[in-house]
Protein backbone atom coordinates (compact mmCIF):
# COMPACT_ATOMS: atom_id res chain seq x y z
CA UNK A 1 0.00 0.00 0.00
CA UNK A 2 2.74 2.31 0.85
CA UNK A 3 3.83 2.49 -3.16
CA UNK A 4 0.59 4.42 -3.91
CA UNK A 5 0.31 5.91 -0.54
CA UNK A 6 0.56 9.51 -1.57
CA UNK A 7 -2.45 8.92 -3.99
CA UNK A 8 -5.20 7.67 -2.04
CA UNK A 9 -5.98 10.45 0.05
CA UNK A 10 -7.23 12.43 -3.07
CA UNK A 11 -9.89 9.47 -3.75
CA UNK A 12 -10.56 9.32 -0.30
CA UNK A 13 -11.15 12.79 -0.23
CA UNK A 14 -13.59 12.93 -2.53
CA UNK A 15 -15.25 9.89 -1.58
CA UNK A 16 -15.50 11.50 2.13
CA UNK A 17 -17.28 14.79 0.85
CA UNK A 18 -19.86 12.73 -0.74
CA UNK A 19 -20.36 10.86 2.68
CA UNK A 20 -20.40 13.48 4.86
CA UNK A 21 -23.19 15.47 2.56
CA UNK A 22 -25.10 12.94 2.79
CA UNK A 23 -25.23 11.49 -0.64
CA UNK A 24 -22.92 8.04 -0.47
CA UNK A 25 -25.31 6.08 1.98
CA UNK A 26 -25.06 1.90 1.77
CA UNK A 27 -28.40 1.00 0.70
CA UNK A 28 -29.68 -2.51 1.73
CA UNK A 29 -28.58 -4.30 -1.69
CA UNK A 30 -25.11 -5.81 -1.46
CA UNK A 31 -24.58 -5.99 -4.74
CA UNK A 32 -24.84 -1.91 -5.01
CA UNK A 33 -25.04 -0.29 -1.29
CA UNK A 34 -24.85 3.15 -3.24
CA UNK A 35 -27.92 2.47 -5.47
CA UNK A 36 -29.49 5.20 -4.99
CA UNK A 37 -26.76 7.64 -4.95
CA UNK A 38 -25.26 6.13 -8.35
CA UNK A 39 -28.75 6.27 -9.73
CA UNK A 40 -29.00 9.82 -9.24
CA UNK A 41 -25.48 10.34 -10.61
CA UNK A 42 -26.56 8.04 -13.65
CA UNK A 43 -29.46 10.51 -14.13
CA UNK A 44 -27.46 13.34 -14.16
CA UNK A 45 -24.51 12.17 -16.30
CA UNK A 46 -27.40 11.18 -18.95
CA UNK A 47 -28.54 14.46 -18.75
CA UNK A 48 -25.70 16.72 -20.08
CA UNK A 49 -24.89 13.85 -22.10
CA UNK A 50 -28.17 14.23 -24.12
CA UNK A 51 -27.99 17.43 -23.88
CA UNK A 52 -24.36 18.41 -24.37
CA UNK A 53 -22.10 15.44 -25.08
CA UNK A 54 -23.73 13.41 -27.44
CA UNK A 55 -25.03 16.75 -30.07
CA UNK A 56 -21.19 17.58 -29.87
CA UNK A 57 -19.95 14.03 -30.52
CA UNK A 58 -23.00 13.61 -33.33
CA UNK A 59 -22.00 17.27 -35.03
CA UNK A 60 -18.52 16.36 -34.91
CA UNK A 61 -18.98 12.70 -37.46
CA UNK A 62 -21.29 14.96 -39.41
CA UNK A 63 -18.33 17.32 -40.35
CA UNK A 64 -16.07 14.63 -40.30
CA UNK A 65 -15.22 11.38 -42.39
CA UNK A 66 -14.08 8.15 -41.13
CA UNK A 67 -10.21 8.40 -42.20
CA UNK A 68 -9.89 11.62 -40.12
CA UNK A 69 -11.75 10.38 -37.29
CA UNK A 70 -9.30 7.37 -37.76
CA UNK A 71 -6.76 10.07 -37.62
CA UNK A 72 -7.57 11.56 -34.31
CA UNK A 73 -8.29 8.31 -32.81
CA UNK A 74 -5.10 7.25 -33.70
CA UNK A 75 -3.66 10.47 -32.40
CA UNK A 76 -5.47 10.14 -29.12
CA UNK A 77 -4.42 6.59 -28.28
CA UNK A 78 -0.67 7.39 -28.93
CA UNK A 79 -0.55 9.84 -26.48
CA UNK A 80 -1.47 7.24 -23.55
CA UNK A 81 0.91 5.03 -24.81
CA UNK A 82 3.86 6.55 -22.09
CA UNK A 83 1.43 5.74 -19.55
CA UNK A 84 0.61 2.28 -20.59
CA UNK A 85 4.28 1.48 -20.34
CA UNK A 86 4.57 2.76 -17.34
CA UNK A 87 1.58 0.25 -16.00
CA UNK A 88 3.40 -2.03 -17.69
CA UNK A 89 6.35 -1.72 -15.66
CA UNK A 90 4.44 -1.89 -12.94
CA UNK A 91 2.57 -4.99 -13.27
CA UNK A 92 6.36 -6.95 -14.05
CA UNK A 93 5.41 -7.21 -18.00
CA UNK A 94 8.89 -6.06 -19.36
CA UNK A 95 8.21 -7.42 -23.08
CA UNK A 96 5.19 -5.04 -23.52
CA UNK A 97 6.84 -2.46 -21.69
CA UNK A 98 9.22 -2.41 -24.52
CA UNK A 99 6.46 -2.97 -26.86
CA UNK A 100 4.87 -0.10 -26.57
CA UNK A 101 7.56 2.52 -25.98
CA UNK A 102 8.74 1.04 -29.66
CA UNK A 103 5.41 1.67 -30.98
CA UNK A 104 5.19 5.62 -29.18
CA UNK A 105 8.56 5.95 -30.67
CA UNK A 106 7.60 4.43 -34.26
CA UNK A 107 4.00 6.55 -34.18
CA UNK A 108 5.28 9.44 -33.08
CA UNK A 109 7.87 10.12 -35.93
CA UNK A 110 6.77 7.76 -39.31
CA UNK A 111 3.49 8.38 -38.51
CA UNK A 112 3.62 11.97 -37.71
CA UNK A 113 2.63 12.34 -34.02
CA UNK A 114 0.56 9.43 -33.80
CA UNK A 115 -2.13 10.38 -37.19
CA UNK A 116 -0.85 7.04 -38.62
CA UNK A 117 -0.38 3.70 -37.17
CA UNK A 118 2.54 1.88 -38.78
CA UNK A 119 3.65 0.16 -35.42
CA UNK A 120 0.34 -2.20 -36.27
CA UNK A 121 1.42 -2.41 -39.88
CA UNK A 122 4.39 -4.00 -38.80
CA UNK A 123 2.96 -5.71 -36.51
CA UNK A 124 3.41 -4.29 -32.82
CA UNK A 125 0.20 -4.37 -31.54
CA UNK A 126 -1.39 -1.68 -29.32
CA UNK A 127 -2.38 -2.29 -25.72
CA UNK A 128 -3.94 -0.28 -23.08
CA UNK A 129 -2.96 -0.15 -19.09
CA UNK A 130 -4.13 2.17 -16.56
CA UNK A 131 -3.24 2.66 -12.98
CA UNK A 132 -6.50 0.51 -11.88
CA UNK A 133 -5.30 -2.02 -13.52
CA UNK A 134 -1.94 -1.85 -11.88
CA UNK A 135 -3.98 -2.30 -8.35
CA UNK A 136 -6.09 -4.57 -9.80
CA UNK A 137 -3.06 -7.02 -10.42
CA UNK A 138 -1.22 -6.39 -7.40
CA UNK A 139 -4.28 -7.70 -5.67
CA UNK A 140 -6.20 -4.15 -4.63
CA UNK A 141 -10.28 -4.57 -4.33
CA UNK A 142 -12.15 -2.78 -5.92
CA UNK A 143 -14.61 -1.99 -3.70
CA UNK A 144 -18.05 -0.99 -4.03
CA UNK A 145 -19.30 0.33 -8.21
CA UNK A 146 -19.74 4.51 -8.17
CA UNK A 147 -21.13 6.30 -10.18
CA UNK A 148 -19.72 10.37 -9.99
CA UNK A 149 -20.88 13.25 -11.40
CA UNK A 150 -18.93 13.84 -15.12
CA UNK A 151 -16.35 10.77 -14.26
CA UNK A 152 -19.55 8.27 -14.76
CA UNK A 153 -18.58 4.48 -13.55
CA UNK A 154 -15.76 3.75 -11.82
CA UNK A 155 -15.24 2.48 -8.31
CA UNK A 156 -12.74 2.84 -5.13
CA UNK A 157 -9.77 1.54 -6.50
CA UNK A 158 -9.95 2.68 -10.35
CA UNK A 159 -10.57 6.15 -8.57
CA UNK A 160 -7.37 6.28 -6.91
CA UNK A 161 -6.09 4.69 -10.06
CA UNK A 162 -7.03 7.45 -12.15
CA UNK A 163 -4.78 9.64 -9.71
CA UNK A 164 -2.31 7.07 -9.99
CA UNK A 165 -2.26 8.12 -13.74
CA UNK A 166 -2.11 11.90 -13.38
CA UNK A 167 0.99 11.30 -11.07
CA UNK A 168 2.57 8.69 -13.35
CA UNK A 169 1.88 9.64 -17.06
CA UNK A 170 5.32 11.70 -18.52
CA UNK A 171 3.62 13.45 -20.35
CA UNK A 172 1.82 15.67 -17.57
CA UNK A 173 5.65 16.73 -16.81
CA UNK A 174 7.35 18.33 -19.69
CA UNK A 175 6.61 22.14 -19.91
CA UNK A 176 5.02 24.14 -22.58
CA UNK A 177 4.20 27.53 -23.50
CA UNK A 178 0.28 27.69 -22.76
CA UNK A 179 1.04 23.96 -21.26
CA UNK A 180 -2.56 24.07 -19.86
CA UNK A 181 -4.61 24.98 -22.60
CA UNK A 182 -2.70 22.10 -24.64
CA UNK A 183 -3.70 19.38 -22.00
CA UNK A 184 -7.07 20.76 -21.80
CA UNK A 185 -7.49 20.76 -25.46
CA UNK A 186 -6.28 17.04 -25.66
CA UNK A 187 -8.64 16.26 -23.17
CA UNK A 188 -11.48 17.55 -25.49
CA UNK A 189 -10.38 16.13 -28.33
CA UNK A 190 -9.80 12.27 -26.50
CA UNK A 191 -13.62 13.22 -24.94
CA UNK A 192 -15.21 13.79 -28.39
CA UNK A 193 -13.67 11.07 -30.43
CA UNK A 194 -14.45 8.51 -27.56
CA UNK A 195 -18.04 9.86 -27.44
CA UNK A 196 -18.27 9.82 -31.21
CA UNK A 197 -16.97 6.05 -31.08
CA UNK A 198 -19.53 5.14 -28.56
CA UNK A 199 -22.66 6.56 -30.40
CA UNK A 200 -24.32 2.99 -31.69
CA UNK A 201 -22.85 1.61 -28.22
CA UNK A 202 -25.17 3.95 -25.90
CA UNK A 203 -28.00 3.89 -28.11
CA UNK A 204 -28.12 0.34 -27.98
CA UNK A 205 -27.52 0.92 -24.00
CA UNK A 206 -31.08 2.69 -23.86
CA UNK A 207 -32.85 -0.23 -25.38
CA UNK A 208 -31.76 -2.35 -22.37
CA UNK A 209 -34.27 -3.50 -19.69
CA UNK A 210 -32.89 -1.15 -16.90
CA UNK A 211 -29.42 0.87 -18.60
CA UNK A 212 -28.33 1.44 -15.37
CA UNK A 213 -27.37 -2.09 -13.96
CA UNK A 214 -26.56 -3.24 -17.97
CA UNK A 215 -23.92 -0.05 -17.68
CA UNK A 216 -22.57 -1.44 -13.76
CA UNK A 217 -22.58 -5.11 -15.21
CA UNK A 218 -20.89 -4.26 -17.95
CA UNK A 219 -18.31 -2.03 -16.36
CA UNK A 220 -17.60 -4.75 -13.71
CA UNK A 221 -17.18 -7.50 -16.21
CA UNK A 222 -14.75 -5.46 -18.43
CA UNK A 223 -12.63 -4.19 -15.60
CA UNK A 224 -11.72 -7.86 -14.92
CA UNK A 225 -10.94 -9.00 -18.31
CA UNK A 226 -8.41 -5.95 -18.70
CA UNK A 227 -6.83 -6.93 -15.07
CA UNK A 228 -7.39 -10.84 -15.74
CA UNK A 229 -9.45 -11.40 -12.70
CA UNK A 230 -12.37 -13.36 -12.30
CA UNK A 231 -15.66 -11.85 -12.18
CA UNK A 232 -19.09 -13.00 -10.74
CA UNK A 233 -22.18 -11.38 -12.17
CA UNK A 234 -24.50 -9.65 -9.34
CA UNK A 235 -27.77 -10.99 -9.02
CA UNK A 236 -29.84 -8.27 -10.07
CA UNK A 237 -28.37 -7.52 -13.24
CA UNK A 238 -30.74 -8.30 -15.86
CA UNK A 239 -30.15 -10.29 -18.99
CA UNK A 240 -28.87 -8.04 -22.01
CA UNK A 241 -31.62 -8.03 -24.63
CA UNK A 242 -29.64 -8.15 -27.68
CA UNK A 243 -26.26 -8.13 -28.58
CA UNK A 244 -23.46 -7.95 -26.32
CA UNK A 245 -22.72 -3.95 -25.81
CA UNK A 246 -19.26 -2.83 -25.75
CA UNK A 247 -18.79 -0.69 -23.43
Amino acid sequence: MTTFKAILPGAASLLAAFSLSGCLTAGPNPDDPYEDFNRQMFAFNDGVDRAIIKPVAQGYRAVTNEPIREGVGNFSANLGEPLTAVNHVLQGKLPDAGATVSRFLINSTIGLAGIFDPASAVGIQRTKEDFGQTLGTWGVDSGPFLVLPLIGPTNPRDLTGMGGDLALNPLNYPEFENDDAIRAGTFVIWGVDAREGALEATDELNNQIDPYTTVRRLYGRTRAADIGIPYEEPNDAPELTDDELDF
